[in-house]
């Protein structure tokens, strides 16, 4: 009688085993390999980097300094470091007028290499305000530094 029990319940175990797909490897093998082909992603440094762009005030162009502070990371599978989050973005500008950041908003392009930054904001001058917004890109270099 037991051992008809044990039959049964083997017979069971191999049914649904196979109606669940449960093959000869593990489901903690399976997902093992799964993690490993997709890379490993570890946290490796913060970097910040200042670009120049210009702007058009009235007839006048100015100077816009952006400065990001970006996290990055690097990735097995591309072998290389990729953005993996904005610290923060701020920006000034150059001539007698005055900027005030508004915002910005960002995009990660390339395959994380990239992020587009567009900056918003005000620029006074000669008792104008104009409002402005321009897009720059900083490029994560394989070895952690921005460009």
């Amino acid at each position: 009688m037991i051992r008809q029990f044990v039959n049964i319940a083997v017979a069971v175990m191999l049914v649904g085993g196979i109606l669940f797909g449960i093959g000869k490897d593990s489901l903690a093998t399976s997902n093992q390999k799964g993690i490993k082909e997709s890379g490993a992603v570890t946290p490796q440094s913060i970097a910040s980097k200042t670009k120049t762009t210009t702007i058009q005030v009235g007839q006048t162009v100015q100077t816009l300094y952006v400065t990001g502070t970006f996290e990055t990371q690097y990735s097995d599978v591309h072998k290389r470091q990729l953005f993996s989050g904005v610290k923060s973005i701020s920006s000034k500008a150059s001539g007698s007028g005055t900027w005030t950041q508004t915002g910005y908003s960002v995009e990660l392009i390339d395959s994380g290499r990239t992020y587009v930054i567009t900056v918003s904001g005000k620029y006074s001058y000669n008792g104008a305000t104009y409002t402005i917004s321009t897009s720059i890109e900083f490029y994560c270099n394989a070895n952690r530094s921005i460009g």
